[in-house]
């Protein structure tokens, strides 16, 4: 299922008096430290998990802790533990929440203010609203299911005064909604991607193509089934046909298909085609925008594929790959 909402991480801010070893040893025990800066550990943060930036009186250097411990149970331990009269000061972000938008985000954006009479914010807001007691949502265009960073946030953002809760679900149950008005359109892409592979190793293509829609977030696998086809001298032949649902323009599935064709060393290792509204969409229409060799398109698409998966899909992908590279070392 496409992921169009999720949590954010939560930033605490924790100032300390002189002599905090035990507070600092008692943070570490939650957490661990990150040498990045303060703003730019939030790049590394992932859903739900807690930020502590760290200062004291002794220094003038903020130490940056990151961890899947809730804030409340940091909190908790720091109490039990009879450190609070080492901290000076603590401050939270508010809660917050990412949303996923493709299109004219700031007409959905525009249709979600009016809807729950939210305050405009900026991106990065987590820092600029610390005791915010409204609920902070950031938008973006990226993937939800890998790391966003605060550069792929949309420059707009909102706080919302509703309970957190409450609102997670609300805009959960509306998400579509809300892309369909950014999109402008009800309607999602209907896109069907036809495997073929001289050395019938099906089953690996399939795999490796539902690595990258699930990795990238690119749409929805609605059907998959055998379908004939039919050559120019009607010789018939079998493809696997997988048919998705995607509010991406059907090009970027293109993209993606020809990346797929490739191996590292340029060779081709299977066909995909990529059908829309009944017509198949030519890699030629590709060549216009890149006037290059289709060996050379598929290349740069497939960089471009690996640079942008998540690092656990990005190697499912490459082990995938090997195997398709020995098999074909062994038919030879």
């Amino acid at each position: 299922m496409l992921s169009l909402v999720r949590t954010g991480a939560t930033i605490l801010t924790i100032s300390a008096h002189d002599g905090c070893g035990d507070l600092i040893a008692a943070i570490e025990r939650f957490s661990y430290t990150r040498t990045t800066p303060p703003i730019e550990s939030y790049n590394f943060a992932g859903e739900g998990d807690t930020l502590i930036f760290f200062s004291s009186e002794c220094s003038d250097t903020i130490r940056t802790f990151q961890t899947t411990v809730a804030p409340t149970a940091i909190l908790c331990g720091l109490i039990n533990r009879q450190l609070t009269d080492k901290i000076q000061r603590i401050r939270v972000s508010p809660p917050n929440i990412v949303m996923r938008l493709m299109g004219n985000m700031d007409k959905a954006i525009d249709r979600i203010a009016l809807d729950f009479k939210a305050q405009e914010a900026l991106r990065g807001g987590l820092l600029q609203n610390l005791d915010e007691p409204s609920v902070l949502v950031n938008f973006t265009s990226s993937p939800l299911n890998q790391l966003v960073k605060i550069d792929d946030f949309h420059k707009r953002a909102l706080l919302i005064d509703k309970p957190f809760g409450q609102l997670l679900t609300f805009l959960r149950a509306r998400a579509q909604e809300y892309l369909n008005i950014a999109l402008g359109s009800p309607d999602w892409n209907e896109v069907q991607i036809t495997i073929f592979d001289a050395m019938d190793q099906f089953n690996l293509h399939y795999q490796r193509l539902l690595t990258v829609i699930q990795g990238l977030d690119m749409g929805i696998v609605i059907s998959e089934s055998w379908e004939p086809e039919y050559t120019v001298g009607l010789r018939k032949s079998d493809v696997y046909q997988v048919k998705t649902l995607t509010p991406l323009p059907p090009r970027e599935i293109k993209m993606a298909a020809m990346g797929l064709e490739y191996d590292d060393a340029g060779r081709r290792v299977a066909d995909f085609d990529v059908y829309h509204g009944g017509k198949k969409i030519s890699w030629a229409s590709e060549r216009k925008i890149h006037p290059m060799p289709r060996d050379e398109i598929g290349l740069m698409y497939r960089k471009r594929l690996l640079d942008k998966l998540p690092a656990v899909a990005k190697s499912v992908l490459l082990r995938m790959d090997t195997q398709i590279e020995k098999i074909g070392l062994n038919n030879k």
